[in-house]
């Protein structure tokens, strides 16, 4: 796909990530449509994902105390994902954007990693998570020459400081202007923020 925004990393290092990649997949689909066995007909790519991934299915059954277990068809649908493998993926996204946009290698921990599905924030909590940068905007100018300086001067490159990947799929943004700050919305579900303080 030579639409998408490409990093150079190391091989072995991304290819680490595949399998939390595909679990954060795997739990993306179940939580969307419901169902770890969702119905073929009305969710064809569902279907074939969790179907290709009996093993992540089958983790995601136990949960704590094997509660999907016994109640198979608890209502609302509840997972319990495993937090480490989707943080894993998280922290490796924010990595190569900061990389890629504003030139930061980012090899040390992040101060902070969050991840919560947008719907369960607050009308508040929401405005804030969606609000990039500062009052006053583009106080810090990141280094000359860097990718995000072309996308500053582009208007119709970032929207409300967020810069689109796939429509309803994925986008993130990144504040510089205190810490490096990288927020991504993925299936405008799930909300992530990571934080380095500098």
């Amino acid at each position: 796909m030579d639409y998408l925004p490409q990093v150079l990393v190391c091989r072995r290092c991304n290819s680490s990530f595949s399998s939390d990649e595909n679990y954060l997949l795997c739990v993306l689909h179940a939580v969307m449509v419901g169902s770890l066995y969702p119905d073929p007909t009305r969710y064809p790519e569902a279907a074939t994902i969790l179907r290709s991934n009996r093993h992540v299915v089958r983790s995601l059954k136990k949960g704590p105390d094997g509660q999907l277990l016994q109640f198979a068809n608890l209502q609302p649908f509840v997972l319990f994902p495993d937090a480490d493998k989707v943080r894993r993926v998280i922290v490796k996204n924010a990595r190569g954007h900061a990389y890629h946009e504003i030139g930061e290698p980012l090899f040390e921990a992040p101060e902070l990693v969050t991840f919560v599905p947008l719907g369960q924030l607050s009308p508040e909590q929401r405005d804030a998570f969606e609000t990039v940068g500062t009052d006053a905007e583009f106080a810090i100018w990141p280094e000359v020459g860097s990718r995000m300086t072309v996308q500053l001067l582009d208007e119709e490159a970032m929207v409300g400081g967020w810069m689109t990947v796939e429509a309803g799929r994925y986008r993130y943004s990144i504040d510089w202007s205190d810490a490096i700050t990288v927020k991504t919305v993925i299936w405008e579900y799930l909300a992530t923020e990571t934080r380095w303080e500098r």
